[in-house]
Parts: C-alpha cells; structure tokens; sequence
C-alpha cells in the first residue's frame, strides 16, 4: 500500500461515487480531507473494518457528550459526530483500494443508521439534562408553554424512532423489488429528483451536512430547534414513504405482479 497516493485515492471515488455530487458538504469538503486520512490509515495498514470501528467508537463518545446537556460538551459531541462521518469516507476510500470484507459490507450498512439514530436520541437527553433556556421557548410563547426539558427527551426518542423506522420501511421494500426483479421500485425516486427535496438532503441527510447543522446548532445554543425541526421532516417523510409504498404495492397487485412473490 506504500505506492497508493492521494491522488489514487481521489480518481477512484471519483468513478466510483459520482452520484455523490448531489450532497455539496460530503463532495466538497468532507471528501477531500478524507483522502489525506485514508492515505494515512493505508500507510499505517489499517483495514476499512477496523476504520469503521474506530468512527463508531467516535461516534459513541460525542453522543455521550451530546448527552451531558453541557453547552462545551454538546459542542464536543457534535464536532466528534462530523468527524465520524469523516472517517466513514475514509472507510470507504480504503474498502475500494483494498479487499473488502463481508463483515465489514455490514457494518457500513447500519453503522449510518446507528450514528443518526444515537445522535437525535443524545441530543434528547442531552436537552432533558440541560437547565439553561432553551431556544424555542424564547421564539414563541406558545411553545413556551408547552415545551419543557422532558419534552425533548421524549421527542428525542420518538425522533431517533421515526428515523430508524424509515430506514427499515425502506431496506424492506428494497428486498420486495429485488424479489420481483422491478427496475423503478424505488416509491421516492420522483421525489428525489426534485429540487427542494435536494435542498432538504443536503441539509438534512446523513449524507448531507446534518452533524454540521449540529454542531453550528449547538453553538447557537439551538439544538432545541434543530431537533423540533428535524423530527417534523422524519415525521413527514416516514408517513409519505409508507403511503407511496401501500400505493405501490396496491398498484402491483392491480397489474398482478404479487403473483411472483
């Protein structure tokens, strides 16, 4: 691996990731301080699994630290939480100059989904434990009223919840189409070519520049909001994603598909 330069690094996610040009943040900048990250981890031989262990154990600190409800921890927490998802590129640099491990396959799977589900929960408990004002209740009265620290911590859980749930919602119709070999199955793919749905994965997607919305949230002292935010979009989308699917499946049974399942 002596021989493997940034640049070799760069040209091959380049080929291989070119629909990632769509989240700004990750392509931008997160990228391009990820090749000089995986070159080091490839001088030193470290494997993309071991990488990938490493940014969860980072991961699983800032949320401890997101957790405290301590305004410099919170700031700590979400600045480790960005710098996972560093390292979770770098993984990915290392996995395609490397052989790739089947182990390691299914660790990238669920290690996204574990960090954005830790993370809105750590910002709920985080917010619970937190005795100054919050944000939202300076905003408006009315949430003044009915928002207190407990609230976030339930709102907290019904947010991690919500986007676990979308991501499982998903990862089940894919294995369907995939039974039935359907080309279009995605019930999204309109969606996701529309501008303001593009917006929203820049903003909003692990993919995209969430943990830094994080933590220039949390700088802000305005987790309150960003977490009130948040958990209306998963909200939304996991209650479009499961009327688009029944509708899909509706539409199969229709053209007597569900014959083949």
């Amino acid at each position: 691996m002596s021989k493997i330069t940034i640049r070799d690094i760069r040209d091959r996610y380049l080929v291989s990731k070119e629909e990632e040009k769509k989240f700004k943040w990750t392509y931008y900048i997160r990228r391009p301080v990820s090749y000089y990250l995986a070159w080091f981890f490839l001088k030193l031989g470290v494997s993309a699994t071991k990488v990938t262990v490493i940014w969860l154990i980072v991961a699983a600190i800032g949320c401890l630290f997101i957790a405290s409800g301590n305004y410099l921890n919170t700031i700590i927490g979400t600045s480790l939480l960005e710098f996972a998802v560093i390292l979770d590129c770098v993984d990915g640099h290392i996995a395609r100059l490397t052989r790739s491990t089947r182990v390691g396959q299914i660790m990238d799977t669920w290690t996204g989904e574990i960090l954005l589900v830790s993370s809105l929960f750590s910002i709920g408990i985080g917010l619970s434990n937190n005795s100054g004002e919050l944000i939202a209740g300076q905003i408006t009265k009315i949430f003044g009223a009915y928002l207190d620290n407990l609230t976030f911590l339930y709102l907290g859980f019904l947010t991690a919840l919500a986007s676990l749930s979308s991501w499982t919602v998903r990862l089940h119709w894919r294995t369907i189409t995939q039974k039935l070999s359907l080309t279009q199955g995605e019930p999204d793919k309109d969606l996701r070519e529309s501008k303001k749905v593009l917006i929203l994965d820049n903003l909003f997607h692990y993919s995209g520049a969430l943990t830094i919305i994080m933590l220039v949230s949390a700088i802000s002292r305005a987790l309150d909001v960003f977490l009130i935010v948040f958990s209306i979009i998963v909200g939304v989308y996991l209650i479009g994603m499961m009327y688009r699917i029944l509708r899909k499946a509706r539409s199969l049974e229709s053209d007597g598909t569900e014959e083949e399942w």
